[in-house]
This record gives structure tokens, C-alpha cells and sequence, in this order.
């Protein structure tokens, strides 16, 4: 009897409403850092900040398709702040893809835009930083299997850009 070939193609997951932009522009990216070779980057970047800039706003010499609308400066600015490790606050009407922004810079910078704190009325320091699996706690102490990351520990870990949506919205001792 013959035997099947597997393919490995990469599955698609499901139920997913769009992926995030590191899986979307997957091939983008990874050709980007192709030919970014040695350009100098801040440490812990995927990217240089040029290419960053050019992966955002798309360039046709570099045959890249434009993801955001808007002022070129601005986003400079975007990544200037990002590259000097400050927190970068967007605030603008609803609607004008700031999170859109935010995402494809965290792609771009840390290859993941998927550490992201959803802020609400009722986000907890817990859920941004860290909290602990209580019966694991009282069984083998704090340990590091006890820990239940946040994004912020988490991307603090792996030296990754953090997103926080909707900061306005949380109590003020969480501000």
C-alpha cells in the first residue's frame, strides 16, 4: 500500500476574525529582515527603524503595501518614541486606527502584537502584571510554576513592545 503524503503547510487557525499583523504580513516582515542585514536597530529589534517605517506606510521601491494612512511625520514620531524606549500614548477619535498602528509597530519592533492588556472598568494590576495560581501557591510556594504572567511581565521577560488599549477606561489607580 502506497503511503500518503503529509503536506506541512502552515494551518490556518480557525474562527479567527483576522490574524494578528506578524501572521498576516508574515512574508513581508520576513523579507524585511532579510535585507535589513546589519542596519543598526535598538537592541531587542526585529527591524531597523527605517524598515519599521517602510513596513507601515509601505514603500513601492521596496514593494511593500501601505497598511496605515497618515502623515509620515507623525508616524516617525511613533517609532522615535518606541526606538528611545518611552511609552508611546496615541489619543485621537474613535476610529482612526491607533490601534491598527500600534499592532503593525509591534509586529514590525517585536515580531509579536499580540501582548495586549484590554483596558475596562473593572482591568486589575493582576491582569497587567502578574497574578498567582493560588492552590499551586500553597502547595509549592512562589515559585516560577505558580506564576500566571501578565503581558507587562511577560513582554518585560522577553524585552517586547506591550500594548494597552483603552487606558482612559480604567480606574485611576490602575492609570
Amino acid at each position: 500500500m502506497a503511503k500518503k503524503k503529509v503536506s506541512k503547510k502552515k494551518e490556518e487557525p480557525k474562527n479567527v476574525q483576522r490574524p494578528p499583523a506578524e501572521v498576516l504580513y508574515q512574508e513581508e516582515l520576513k523579507r524585511l529582515a532579510e535585507e535589513d542585514g546589519d542596519a543598526p536597530r535598538p537592541p531587542g529589534w526585529k527591524l531597523s527603524p527605517r524598515s519599521v517605517l517602510d513596513f507601515v506606510l509601505g514603500s513601492t521601491k521596496r514593494n511593500l503595501t501601505p497598511k496605515f494612512v497618515g502623515r509620515r511625520s507623525f508616524v516617525e514620531c511613533c517609532i522615535v518614541a518606541v526606538a528611545s524606549e518611552r511609552g508611546l500614548m496615541l489619543i485621537g477619535e474613535p476610529g482612526t486606527a491607533k490601534s491598527y498602528l500600534s499592532e503593525l509597530i509591534a509586529a514590525a519592533v517585536s515580531g509579536d502584537s499580540t501582548l495586549t492588556v484590554q483596558g475596562s472598568a473593572g482591568t486589575t494590576e493582576d491582569q497587567i502584571r502578574y497574578s498567582w495560581n493560588y492552590a499551586q501557591l500553597l502547595e509549592e510556594g512562589p515559585t516560577p510554576a505558580a506564576l500566571v504572567e501578565g503581558p507587562l511581565h511577560r513582554g518585560m521577560r522577553e524585552g517586547k513592545v506591550v500594548r494597552f488599549e483603552e487606558l482612559t477606561r480604567c480606574p485611576i489607580e490602575v492609570q
